[in-house]
């Protein structure tokens, strides 16, 4: 799995996939999503706001060819109640994005740290909590580990946190090098 980094605003970033957590109590939504959802015009909360999705666990939301973003499909999980958020609905919300993904056969894509600077956990934590459950997915089919592409969208402020959460996969994560950092190498020299 190789891991990249942007610090770019997240609607000019080309990928494949813009994979976006939201919760059921932030309406409208915040951080990376409330921003795609500006991009969009208020799409996002005028679905939020009619019912139509809500951001409970396990929602998934595909949006394909959105206007005024890059990236061809935009993708939203919905991650339940913000003040009920923990590191490991973290995981378990990455792990099933990686199975998602997978069963859309995308190999290129992008997320956000959903709850970033919102919630009580640590953004450190929160990247920790993603990468290890794409990981431990993708992981049992080698091929899928070494033919995906993933890339953590941030601001420059985060990347101290960022950094950390990478030394805290290497020391909690036996992953043998199968996780290839070095894209990210020169966003912290």
């Amino acid at each position: 799995m190789q891991l990249n980094l942007s610090t770019q605003p997240p609607d000019r970033q080309r990928h494949k996939c813009l994979v976006l957590g939201f919760f059921s109590d932030e309406k409208p939504p915040r951080g990376v999503c409330g921003f795609i959802d500006w991009r969009l015009n208020g799409m996002i909360s005028r679905e939020i706001k009619a019912g139509h999705i809500a951001g409970e666990v396990k929602e998934k939301v595909a949006i394909p060819y959105p206007e005024r973003i890059s990236s061809d499909l935009l993708l939203l999980f919905g991650m339940g109640s913000l003040t009920d958020i923990s590191y490991d609905r973290v995981y378990s919300t990455a792990y099933d994005i990686a199975g998602t993904i997978d069963k859309m056969k995308i190999r290129d894509f992008a997320f956000d740290l959903p709850g970033e600077g919102r919630s009580g956990l640590a953004a450190a934590g929160i990247l920790e909590a993603m990468i290890t459950g794409y990981f431990d997915f993708l992981s049992e089919d080698v091929s899928k580990l070494t033919h995906t592409n993933v890339c953590i969208v941030t601001s420059s402020e985060r990347l101290k946190d960022v950094a950390e959460g990478i030394r805290q996969f290497h020391k909690n994560v036996r992953h043998l090098g199968s996780v290839d950092f070095s894209a990210l190498e020169p966003h912290f020299t």
